[in-house]
């Protein structure tokens, strides 16, 4: 009760500073109504924009601190960052072409599966473009390295551009399902407890 009295007595206080501040703020408005409005308009804008800046205090103090970096650090890094994208994919493509040649070796197939498996890979971890360019790299590689003849460049078989179009449409199609599972998740199983919610009604 004390409370709620003490903030009664507050509040006439507070409207009459309240009132004194909108006054001092309607004496500094322009003559003309229009205007006046405009500004009343423009000050409730920015109002808005105070209100809704200082829920995010840390976000403001994120760019108040925040030190943008140089642009030779940030070019460098990206630079840094594409040798050791470009040296991971590699390293795998020379996994698969080793697997491959043993596979081939070993059961007479198995060149194509092993990047495909690769390109898979790739394009979990690095994305549709390393993907794709991985896949003309596997093409090549394989070509030169592990059909026969190895070590020599040869006319491509059917064999292996079908393997090309496999890797290229694997490189095209796992990132994109990747970005999109929860939604071909909810697709996918909605698709399939419909057939079967009907098939228990029956049985039922």
């Amino acid at each position: 009760m004390e409370r709620v009295k003490v903030e009664m007595l507050r509040e006439p206080e507070q409207t009459d500073e309240l009132r004194r501040l909108a006054v001092q703020l309607a004496l500094q408005l322009p003559a003309s109504v229009a205007d006046a409005r405009r500004v009343l308009e423009l000050t409730s804008e920015c109002l808005d924009e105070f209100l809704i800046e200082r829920h995010s205090a840390r976000a403001r103090a994120r760019r108040l601190w925040r030190r943008p970096q140089p642009v030779e650090a940030v070019s460098a890094s990206a630079a840094l960052s594409r040798v050791a994208v470009l040296l991971c994919c590699v390293g795998i493509l020379a996994l698969a072409a080793g697997s491959g040649a043993v596979a081939l070796r070993l059961t007479g197939y198995g060149a194509i599966g092993a990047n495909l498996l690769a390109v898979t890979v790739i394009g979990l971890l690095f994305g549709r473009g390393a993907a794709v360019c991985s896949a003309l790299g596997a093409f090549v590689l394989t070509n030169w390295a592990v059909i026969p003849p190895a070590w020599d460049l040869d006319l491509p078989t059917t064999y292996e551009f079908i393997g090309l179009a496999m890797s290229i449409i694997a490189a095209i199609a796992v990132p994109w399902i990747q970005a999109q599972r929860e939604p071909l998740r909810a697709a996918s199983l909605r698709a399939v407890q419909r057939p079967l919610r009907l098939l228990l009604r029956r049985a039922a």
